[in-house]
C-alpha cells in the first residue's frame, strides 16, 4: 500500500512538472508572435539623455495564465552594456504587482525608461531577453532587437560661445586742460599781475602751470576764455565789461605763446613763421556770474547767509537783484570778499597728448613691454591677429603688471580661442581672484564650466555676467541645446544667423530649410558644417545634399570616416554602395 502511495504521488510530480514546462515551452516556441513597437525606432540623445518607450502585443492564447515574465531591455555595445529598468507582466492566476495578460484575449504592457548618454553607446543594439517564470521553472525567451542606438547629433555643439575681452582702454585722442583765473578790480577790464587775488600764490601757481603746460609742445587743440562780472552791476554793462575781459585774456595768452615761439625761433635759428603754433582762441563773454555768487554764498560761513539768498531771490527783477546785492555788500564785508573772485577771466587750455604711433607700440609691445603703459600695452594685441603675438603680449602683461586683471583675463581668452582649456583656466581664475565677480570674467568662468560639462556652474557664471551687463543670450542658447530645449535655444539665439549652432538648433527641431540656410551662410565653411549639412540631406531625404557635403566633410578631416561608418543618422545608408565608397 505504501508502495503504491509512493509511486502515484512521483506521478502526480511529474505530472504537474511536465504541465508546467508545457506553458514555458510553448511561450518559447510562440514568442515570435510576441510583437514590440520601440519609440524612437532608433535611439537618440537629447538633454544628455535615452527617452525610449516600448509597447509590446502578446497574441490571442499565448501567455500563460500562471506565468511571470521579467521584461529587462539592455543597451549593448562592444565592450560594454546598460541594464535598464525591469518590469513584470504575469498571467491572470499570478498574484502581486504586474502588467496582467489574459490567456485567451492576449494583451499589451507599455514601458518606458531614461538611460544617461555616454559616447561609448553610439554604435549599439537596444535588446531584451525576457525571461518568463511559472513554479520553480525558469527559461529565456530569447533575444530580441528592439532598436538601433544611438543618434547623438544634439552631442554636437560648437565651442563657439562668446568669449569677453577685457577692453584696453587705450584712447587714440586724449586731451588734457590746464585752467587758470586772471582777475580784474571792480567795473576794471585793465588786467594787472599786481591785482590783490592775481598776487595771490595759489593764482600765480595756477598761471604759471598753464605756461608750463603750453611750454611742453603739445598741440593746442583749443584755447578757451570764459570771462565773468560780479552780478552787482547793471546787467548791459556787465555784458560789455565781461567782453573787454575776455580780450584781455586773450591778448595775455597770445602774446605769451608769440613770445614763447618766437624764442624758440631763435634757439632754433628758423624764421618765426615756421616755428609759430597753430591754434584757436575762442573768448566768450558771460555778463554777470549771479550762480557763481550764490553758491558762493551758500557755502560760506556767513551767520545770515539764509536771510541774505531769501532777500536776493525774493526780487521781482535783475534791477532791484543787482541794487540789493549792492546793498549786502555795505552792510556785510564779507559780501565784497564773495564778489572779487567772480571778476575773472577764466583760461582753459586744451593740448592733444603725444601719442605712440600704432607701429611703434606694436614693436615695443614684443620687445620691451615694460617700456609702455598698461593701456598701450593692451592697445598693442590688437593690432595683430595672430594669436601667438597676441598671447604673447598678455602674458608679458601678466608679469609686467601683475595685478592687472585684464592681461590675466585676456591671455585666457586667447588660450581659448586656441582650445587650450587647462591653461586658459589658471589664467582666468588669477583674473577673477583680482577683479571677483566681475562680469568679464564671469563669462570666460561660464565658458570654461561649459567646456568642462558642469552646465549648472556655467549657467549660474553666465547669468552673474548678464546681470553685471553683458548679452549672455547665445552662451545661455547653446545650454539650452544642451538641456534639450531647442525652442528656448532658438528664443535666446534671437536674430542670429549663419552660426553653426543656430543651424544645429533649427535641425533638431526638426527645421530643415532655417537649418540648411544657417549653414550655407556660415563664414567658415569646414568639416563641422560640411557633416552637419550632410545630417540635414539625410534626415530630409536629399541624398545628393547628404553625399555631397559628406564627401567635403571627410576631404576636410579623414577621421570623420569612421565616425560617419557608425553614425545611426546614415542608418539607412549603410549597406549603400556610394555610402560605402566614402567611408571606406
Amino acid at each position: 500500500m505504501k508502495k503504491f502511495n509512493l509511486q502515484l504521488v512521483a506521478a502526480l510530480f511529474l505530472s504537474v512538472a511536465l504541465m508546467t514546462g508545457c506553458g514555458l515551452k510553448k511561450m518559447q516556441k510562440k514568442y515570435d508572435t510576441v510583437k514590440y513597437e520601440t519609440t524612437p525606432e532608433v535611439l537618440e540623445t537629447h538633454g544628455g539623455n535615452i527617452n525610449f518607450s516600448i509597447k509590446g502585443f502578446f497574441p490571442e492564447k499565448y501567455f500563460d495564465k500562471k506565468v511571470t515574465v521579467e521584461f529587462t531591455p539592455v543597451l549593448k555595445w562592444e565592450g560594454g552594456s546598460h541594464t535598464c529598468k525591469t518590469v513584470k507582466i504575469q498571467g491572470e492566476k499570478v498574484t502581486g504587482d504586474g502588467t496582467v495578460i489574459k490567456k485567451k484575449e492576449g494583451g499589451s504592457f507599455e514601458y518606458s525608461d531614461v538611460i544617461p548618454y555616454s559616447p561609448d553607446m553610439n554604435a549599439s543594439d537596444l535588446v531584451v531577453n525576457a525571461t518568463a517564470t511559472k513554479g520553480k521553472k525558469t527559461v529565456e525567451l530569447g533575444e530580441v532587437k528592439l532598436a538601433d542606438g544611438v543618434i547623438y547629433t544634439s552631442e554636437r555643439v560648437a565651442r563657439d560661445e562668446d568669449l569677453s575681452l577685457a577692453e584696453h582702454g587705450y584712447k587714440k585722442e586724449v586731451l588734457i586742460t590746464e585752467t587758470a583765473n586772471l582777475y580784474f578790480d571792480y567795473n576794471s577790464s585793465n588786467l594787472t599781475m599786481m591785482q590783490k587775488l592775481n598776487k595771490e600764490e595759489a593764482s600765480k601757481e595756477a598761471v604759471q602751470m598753464v605756461k608750463d603746460f603750453i611750454e611742453q609742445g603739445w598741440k593746442i587743440k583749443t584755447i578757451d576764455i570764459n570771462a565773468w562780472a560780479s552780478p552787482e552791476g547793471e546787467e548791459a554793462y556787465n555784458a560789455e565789461l565781461t567782453q573787454k575781459r575776455s580780450e584781455a585774456g586773450e591778448k595775455y595768452i597770445v602774446d605769451f605763446i608769440t613770445k614763447l615761439d618766437k624764442a624758440i625761433a631763435r634757439e632754433q635759428k628758423k624764421d618765426y613763421d615756421e616755428i609759430k603754433r597753430e591754434y584757436t582762441v575762442n573768448p566768450q563773454a558771460n555778463g554777470e556770474d549771479f550762480d557763481g555768487f550764490m553758491a558762493a554764498i551758500n557755502k560760506s560761513s556767513l551767520p545770515e547767509k539764509q536771510a541774505i539768498i531769501n532777500v536776493i531771490k525774493s526780487q521781482p527783477d535783475k534791477a532791484q537783484r543787482e541794487q540789493e546785492i549792492k546793498n549786502m555788500t555795505v552792510i556785510y564785508a564779507e559780501v565784497e570778499e564773495i564778489l572779487e573772485p567772480l571778476r575773472r577771466a577764466e583760461i582753459s587750455v586744451v593740448c592733444y597728448e603725444p601719442k605712440r604711433t600704432d607701429e611703434n607700440i606694436a614693436m615695443l609691445s614684443t620687445t620691451s613691454p615694460d617700456s609702455l603703459k598698461a593701456e598701450e600695452l593692451l592697445f598693442a594685441a590688437t593690432l595683430t591677429e595672430d594669436l601667438g603675438t597676441q598671447l604673447k603680449i598678455y602674458k608679458s602683461g601678466t608679469e609686467v603688471y601683475s595685478d592687472n586683471w585684464k592681461f590675466w583675463n585676456n591671455a585666457g581668452y586667447t588660450l581659448l580661442e586656441q582650445g587650450n582649456l587647462e591653461e586658459a583656466t589658471s589664467f582666468i581664475e588669477k583674473a577673477n581672484a583680482l577683479s571677483p565677480n566681475n562680469p568679464v570674467v564671469m563669462a570666460n568662468m561660464g565658458v570654461i564650466a561649459s567646456w568642462n560639462k558642469d552646465y549648472e556652474t556655467a549657467k549660474s557664471h553666465y547669468e552673474a555676467a548678464q546681470n553685471g551687463g553683458l548679452s549672455m543670450n547665445y552662451n545661455l542658447g547653446i545650454l539650452k541645446i544642451r538641456e534639450g530645449d531647442y525652442d528656448g535655444a532658438l528664443s535666446l539665439f534671437g536674430g542670429k544667423t549663419c552660426t553653426y549652432n543656430v543651424a544645429l538648433a533649427n535641425l533638431l527641431k526638426g527645421d530643415y530649410t532655417a537649418a540648411t540656410n544657417n549653414l550655407k551662410c556660415v563664414e567658415e565653411q569646414d568639416a563641422a558644417v560640411y557633416y552637419l549639412m550632410a545630417v540635414v540631406g539625410a534626415r530630409s531625404g536629399n541624398t545628393t545634399m547628404m553625399y555631397d557635403n559628406l564627401k567635403l566633410a571627410v576631404a576636410e578631416d579623414a577621421s570623420l570616416k569612421a565616425v560617419a561608418k557608425e553614425d545611426r543618422e546614415f542608418l539607412k545608408y549603410f549597406d549603400n554602395t556610394d555610402f560605402q565608397n566614402i567611408v571606406k
